[in-house]
């Protein structure tokens, strides 16, 4: 049987088009995707309007919520941004210690977990190491939300994000994969587990000289992958991932942008980093402070903890302090 043609009504046919798209309607319709666009202008003629694309297909608008949200910067800001806690059960890491104290001491307007909150062992796509007991995902999710709420009580008057990492992505991945069938029932995806913070793939700060790009990955390895990200992005970066903690600055005609990794919250030698094997890491323990002064991003202020000195310390702006461990 022959495939309706386009639709001749003006008005159904843009409707149809803002939902499906060009090549959503050739291909409903049978037709060339050329056809699809001639009858839009022809559309567009008749209604005196244009005709939009849906916006999970628009080229020229930015990404949907749930893959970036957007912050803007009046004149004065102060972030505290940490990433990869790698959350583990009754384990309470100096970094996590000294962020609650830090968020506690500076009550901060914005406070962003930049991803792999979750490890997800027993989710995860690799095989694991002998028969090493890996902890269940309702273990996890228990320990997160511990961590969570000390945060929250610490300063509940800060804005808090949650920016997803590759660790956290196998809750929603794992799920999807092996129960489709259970799309948009509650409890299914990991924001629904955590109400109180907002959830996406990029922070992006506009106000600033020029934007603040937060995202769980850099573009390179742990030692080039600030410089290269800020150099790529053309923009002021914040990531994770590599645990690598330092900032490098890339100048050019148009000023200059810094490239920021955060480190880790995790304890570089803990069980969850056994797949290691006991090697080298070139991996920092801590978090940073980010300052917006008069619309202007100024260098991050690092906190860094001392693990081969004494437990419990760690380093911000100039002293060593420590946190209760009782």
């Amino acid at each position: 049987m022959a495939r309706p043609k386009l639709p001749t009504d003006h008005e159904v046919f843009a409707t149809e088009f803002s939902s499906i798209g060009a090549q959503g309607m050739a291909t409903r319709y049978g037709v060339g995707i050329r056809n699809v666009f001639h009858r839009r202008r022809r559309a567009e003629e008749a209604l005196g309007r244009s005709i939009s694309v849906p916006a999970h297909l628009a080229r020229d608008k930015a990404p949907r919520p749930s893959v970036r949200q957007t912050l803007k910067v009046e004149k004065d800001m102060t972030i505290l941004v940490g990433s990869d806690a790698h959350y583990e059960i009754n384990t309470v890491t100096t970094a996590h210690l000294a962020f609650v104290e830090l968020a506690k001491q500076l009550q901060p307007d914005v406070i962003v977990l930049n991803g792999d909150l979750l490890d997800g062992a027993s989710i995860s796509r690799h095989a694991p190491l002998g028969w090493e007991e890996r902890p269940t995902v309702q273990d996890e999710l228990n320990a997160v939300h511990q961590r969570l709420e000390e945060i929250e009580k610490a300063s509940p008057s800060s804005k808090r994000y949650w920016v997803m990492g590759n660790h956290d992505s196998r809750f929603d991945m794992k799920l999807a994969d092996a129960l489709p069938q259970y799309k948009g029932v509650p409890g299914f995806t990991l924001r629904e587990q955590f109400p109180a913070w907002i959830f996406s793939i990029s922070l992006w700060i506009e106000g600033a000289e020029r934007p603040i790009m937060i995202r769980h990955k850099p573009i390179g390895a742990a030692i080039t992958g600030s410089h290269r990200t800020a150099l790529m992005s053309g923009t002021h970066t914040v990531s994770g991932h590599t645990h690598h903690q330092g900032v490098a600055a890339v100048t050019d005609y148009t000023g200059c942008r810094l490239g920021i990794q955060l480190g880790t919250m995790a304890e570089p030698n803990q069980p969850t980093f056994d797949y290691t094997e006991d090697a080298p890491k070139n991996w920092s323990s801590g978090f940073a402070l980010l300052s917006i002064k008069n619309n202007f991003l100024l260098q991050p202020e690092f906190v860094r903890i001392h693990g081969y000195h004494a437990a419990g310390e760690y380093e911000w702006r100039g002293e060593i302090h420590k946190v209760d461990l009782e």
